[in-house]
């Protein structure tokens, strides 16, 4: 396969914006409109974030959503996007042609253009890079940093499906039905952050945010570390899937602990004041968005746990066992 064949052939037709030059240039040209741009980078690789015989199609879908996530969270509305594509050898022309198709489809969904990136062969794993750039308005990214005591502490979708759909996947005598195997397993591989359209109602009501990808748990604190806070949630009021709550019928509370600790959810995670709450639930049911109020912020403490009688893990780290 020819480099800039793949580059002509899969990729130039979603270079839209007039910045992108079609991919014949070095550079792309970045309109920057009013407001703030952001920008945000995440790689998934071959046997770290996805499986080796995961569809090619859902690696794209992933890559879009596990970065859109990040935006969103933000506040932000997505505007360019740079792939960085690191190819297996052994990979064939027609997978390229089916990732480039379904990447130019998740981008319009979530609202990005490709501006542009690099290609590369490789004898090793696949690896996919995703930068993308966004929009705030005037007041900016919504930090980590911004929870204050007495804040509410909301999280959107549910939490858990994506590390029980891993476990779907790579165990076979994994306990859900046939149904729910499958679905989770879709989650896994395609998560599904809140619309793009939330961010709007984060830009407006929240105070701290971040998105959910290491553990409800793990991104938890670090709200709470740079808020200099403590936060409270309550496990009880974790919001689970259908087949989530299946998977937990008669077992113990230890099983929550995993599902806020697993990762690979990709929901936005926030705080916000206490007189917002009835116009931040109004604007999520608007949107089709799950808005649950899980907890609460305090003085100090790292992140508790409520419902639990022993410390759980706090997350995904990629440098620790």
């Amino acid at each position: 396969m020819d480099e800039f064949d793949i580059i002509r052939s899969c990729f130039a037709p979603l270079a839209r914006s007039e910045g992108a030059a079609g991919l014949l240039d070095d550079v792309a040209e970045i309109e920057i409109p009013a407001g703030r741009l952001i920008v945000t980078t995440d790689a998934i690789v071959e046997g770290v974030h996805f499986l080796s015989d995961d569809p090619i199609d859902s690696l794209a879908a992933k890559l879009v959503r596990v970065n859109a996530s990040d935006i969103i969270a933000k506040g932000g509305r997505l505007q360019g996007a740079l792939l960085t594509l690191v190819w297996p050898r052994a990979r064939s022309r027609t997978d390229i042609e089916a990732f480039a198709r379904r990447l130019g489809e998740e981008l319009t969904i979530w609202g990005g253009h490709l501006l542009g990136g690099d290609t590369s062969a490789t004898d090793g794993p696949l690896v996919l890079s995703l930068t993308l750039t966004g929009v705030c308005g005037e007041r900016g990214p919504v930090r980590r940093s911004g929870a204050r005591p007495g804040d509410d502490l909301w999280v959107t979708g549910s939490i858990g499906d994506g590390w029980l759909g891993l476990q779907a996947s790579i165990r076979p005598d994994f306990e859900v039905s046939a149904e729910d195997r499958l679905w989770l397993v879709s989650r896994y591989r395609e998560p599904v952050p809140p619309s793009p359209a939330f961010a709007d109602c984060i830009a407006r009501f929240a105070s701290g945010s971040a998105d959910v990808s290491d553990g409800l748990v793990a991104d938890a604190s670090r709200i709470a570390s740079a808020s200099g806070a403590g936060l409270v949630i309550e496990g009880a009021r974790i919001p689970l899937s259908e087949a989530a709550r299946r998977w937990l019928a008669g077992s113990s509370m230890a099983d929550v602990g995993a599902l806020a600790t697993g990762g690979d959810d990709y929901q936005a995670l926030f705080t916000a004041s206490p007189r917002d709450r009835t116009a931040l639930e109004a604007s999520a049911r608007s949107l089709g968005v799950r808005l649950t109020l899980i907890g609460t912020v305090v003085e100090r403490g790292g992140v508790r746990l409520e419902g639990f009688d022993a410390p759980v893990a706090t997350g995904w780290s990629h440098f620790q066992s």
